[in-house]
């Protein structure tokens, strides 16, 4: 394609496999701030005319106008990160094949007990460039607590640190970068995603969010009616030392926004 990458065929038949088990979030270049405008229900693999083979996909469309009653779907979920690490993983795209960015994977690989980073394939032209940072399983109101003891306070800040010279030095740079603290969240017998994301975070806004221990996500989730919305991801940004709810998505792939819910003081206790 016209990043220069070929998948295997192979790939293919497991994408299409997937598809039918789940349903995939349809979102415009993969950039995490926007809520999902579709889905993509089915897939199969054709063959090109110069032989090779690609993967065409269905994809239903979330028109203002319906609502979201009509839109339940035939009961696949979207897939979610469910799975516990024993400090973070770390997840990124090709724009951080430059010297820089492989400098920053370099150091957040010293951080003890971290797995190894991988990279995540997007398919966009031009792909917004994403640093996800994976912290595992949390219940609710103890995501602050747990996300500090099981880094524990060296590598805590060692990953403050390692983090806060990236984006200095980056700090010249037109091109966005956005930096996604993602939590997975166990409430009433289910799992939910919780992203807190950072755009071109200044050395400011990153101590302040690690200083604050990220209390104000507990805070702001405690708020939420999550009882009586089938959630499956919430994002959330971190800005004027604010948490801000971006939008919510149901286990369908619909997006949804909690109605009523003050904003929360990211360094609130």
């Amino acid at each position: 394609d016209l990043h220069g990458d070929m998948i295997h065929p192979e790939a293919l038949k497991n994408a299409v496999r997937q598809i039918k088990e789940k349903y995939l979030p349809y979102i415009i270049e993969h950039d995490i701030r926007r809520p999902p405008i579709g889905r993509i229900v089915s897939a199969k693999v054709i063959k090109l005319q110069d032989g090779q083979y690609a993967l065409m996909a269905t994809a239903e469309l979330f028109e203002e106008s319906v609502s979201l009653e009509s839109l339940t779907g035939d009961g696949r979920k979207i897939p979610i990160m469910d799975r516990d690490v024993q400090t973070i993983a770390v997840k990124y795209d090709r724009t951080f094949r430059d010297k820089e960015g492989q400098e920053l994977l370099r150091g957040l690989s010293q951080i003890p007990g971290i797995e190894k980073s991988r990279e995540i394939v997007k398919k966009a032209l031009e792909p917004v460039s994403t640093l996800l940072i994976y912290a595992g399983v949390f219940v609710v109101g103890s995501i602050a607590t747990g996300f500090f003891s099981k880094l524990g306070y060296d590598a805590y800040e060692m990953l403050k640190n390692t983090l806060i010279k990236y984006f200095r030095n980056r700090k010249k740079i037109s091109s966005e970068k956005i930096l996604d603290f993602c939590f997975s969240v166990k409430q009433y017998n289910r799992t939910f995603e919780v992203h807190v994301l950072a755009i071109n975070p200044s050395e400011q806004k990153l101590d302040e969010l690690f200083t604050s221990r990220f209390n104000g996500v507990d805070n702001l989730l405690v708020s939420l009616p999550l009882s009586k919305s089938d959630v499956a991801r919430i994002v959330l940004e971190y800005e004027n030392q604010k948490l801000i709810i971006r939008y919510a998505v149901r286990s369908d792939s619909v997006p949804f926004m909690f109605t009523g819910v003050q904003e929360k003081e990211g360094d609130s206790g």
